[in-house]
């Protein structure tokens, strides 16, 4: 019998011990003891009642060690002495607590001591910590870096550390021959692939090439900057209070018909999070709903994606008008004034919600709901043009110098040449003292993991024997808040190995590209997450 279910049925038998008739007017403490009684029948132990008694009363007087609490011991911004050490374990033993885990935590405001994290004192305290705790008779545990329990320091290099897929992009005409340098995404990157695809029609459409005639109700003057292609530039919407904020209502007229696939809102670095509709003008002059959707970057802190920036991008069946209308109520967000940078209609097929299925902007709270990251399947373009063909992806990898110079006989039409890295997310292990903090190491690397250990909890395992070491019992790690990465060094290996096809003609879909159908698309972001987190797990 399992032991799971001999315990549910000891828990049966111990509330059936008595009849109904007997249980009434049988006392709590009685009852509860039969309950005992029959837990421990099960096991295979049937002491009388008297010594069960006087076991439960001496267990609860002396609770045997393994019974004892723990506590989280934190070190207060390098604040920290030998004396003051063997003062808080013997405080510790004297109030029953059985360990004890060391956090070394910095706190803004609280004067720094002079012990600094990772010095050769400090490493000396830590070692007469766990030498104390010996002693004394409380068990040690520590967090597995400086900081919260998370996984970085100053030893993890930007090639060791969380990263994502990052693309920088150009646009050529063929035929021709093409030798250019491709720019480099970011400062600090490893290359991944060059990959080069025909143009979607209408992919390069946007209302910034158009010059719409942009109103805002309430009136505002500057309502140009939502659409003048700057995403540096930035239009106030509401100010005060996200619970006291008026709905907004912007209207953008152009002096030819639009036919829009595509919706795109761009955020500034301020919070900003409301629920949003986009309404289109019929021939009567009545404007009639297109869609309704959550607009939601309320945390642009960098534990909740990469792209903290992204655009909340919806798609929809092709809707064509001179006049359309975007209205945001139920405003959230903890910024004194609702700021957005730019707003891109479009007649380019896009991937809905592209940022946040590659995991690049996640929830914006710790408590996800369970349906947080499903989404409804997404409609076919109504045109085939407006999908990059699979087999037209081409690899242009090995064309290109390790300096990212291309060159490329160019086919006929028009091409989007894409230069992909991965660049670290910009994460580090925090609140953390200046001389312990770092990147945080990759979370999908089982050797990079190993490095991480080595570096930190591996130097205190060189630096104490073993007999001196026995009160060291445990490495905390309590949680996981460092936000999201979507590449490691030969994930597109592993990739091909776990689904069978090769991820880099796939890539596109990660700048919001429909790549063979609106429908594959979906299915090779479902199998990127998927791997990312059973990397992270494993």
């Amino acid at each position: 019998m399992n032991f799971g279910i001999r315990l549910l049925c000891a828990v049966g038998m111990g509330l059936n011990i008595c009849s109904p008739r007997e249980t009434s007017r049988t006392s709590p403490t009685s009852h509860k003891l039969s309950i005992a009684l029959a837990l421990l029948a099960c096991l295979g132990q049937a002491p009388g009642r008297a010594a069960l008694t006087n076991t439960l009363e001496t267990g609860f007087s002396n609770p045997p060690d393994q019974t004892k609490p723990w506590c989280y011991w934190y070190w207060i911004s390098d604040n920290m002495s030998k004396d003051g050490i063997t003062r808080d374990l013997e405080a510790m033993k004297r109030v029953g607590i059985g360990e004890a885990l060391i956090g070394n935590i910095f706190l803004e405001g609280q004067p720094a001591g002079r012990v600094k994290v990772l010095s050769e004192e400090w490493w000396g305290l830590v070692e007469h910590a766990i030498r104390e705790g010996s002693r004394i008779g409380v068990d040690i545990g520590m967090f597995n870096c400086p900081g919260w329990s998370q996984s970085g320091g100053p030893w993890i290099k930007p090639d060791q550390t969380m990263r994502y897929v990052a693309a920088s992009e150009m646009r050529v005409a063929g035929p021709n021959k093409f030798s250019e340098t491709l720019s480099a995404p970011a400062a600090l990157f490893q290359d991944i692939a060059v990959l080069a695809f025909p143009a979607p029609q209408d992919d390069a459409d946007s209302l910034a090439a158009r010059s719409p005639r942009v109103t805002c109700t309430p009136a505002m003057p500057t309502a140009a900057k939502l659409v003048d292609g700057d995403l540096t530039t930035a239009l106030t919407i509401a100010t005060g209070p996200a619970k006291k904020r008026k709905p907004v209502t912007i209207d953008i007229e152009m002096a030819s018909p639009l036919t829009a696939r595509s919706l795109e809102i761009f955020p500034t670095d301020q919070s900003f999070g409301a629920d949003a509709e986009l309404l289109a003008e019929a021939e009567d002059g009545s404007f009639q709903p297109v869609r309704k959707f959550t607009c939601d970057r309320s945390n642009p802190a960098l534990n909740t994606g990469f792209l903290p920036r992204g655009p909340v991008v919806i798609s929809f069946p092709a809707v064509t008008s001179r006049h359309f209308r975007v209205v945001f109520s139920n405003f959230i967000g903890k910024a004194p004034k609702a700021e957005l940078a730019e707003i891109n209609l479009s007649g380019a097929a896009r991937v809905e919600s592209f940022i946040e299925k590659q995991l690049a902007k996640m929830h914006a709270t710790p408590l996800p709901l369970w349906d947080a990251y499903l989404w409804p399947a997404q409609a076919e373009p109504d045109s085939s043009k407006l999908v990059v063909p699979v087999a037209e992806v081409k690899n242009l990898t090995e064309k290109a110098a390790s300096n990212g110079t291309l060159t490329w006989d160019v086919p006929p039409g028009d091409w989007i040449i894409q230069r992909l890295v991965m660049t670290p997310t910009g994460m580090s292990n925090a609140p953390a003292s200046p001389e312990g903090r770092g990147f945080e190491v990759d979370k999908m690397n089982r050797a990079l993991a190993q490095t991480h250990f080595d570096a930190f909890i591996g130097q205190l395992l060189k630096r104490m024997p073993a007999p001196d070491r026995r009160a060291f019992k445990h490495v905390v790690a309590d949680s996981y808040e460092m936000g999201s990465q979507n590449w490691t060094d030969g994930f597109g290996k592993t990739f091909r190995t776990q689904y069978g096809y090769d991820p880099l003609p796939w890539l596109p879909v990660l700048s919001g590209r429909i790549v063979g159908s609106a429908d594959q698309s979906e299915r090779f972001l479902w199998d990127l997450r998927r791997l990312i987190a059973d990397h992270v797990a494993t």
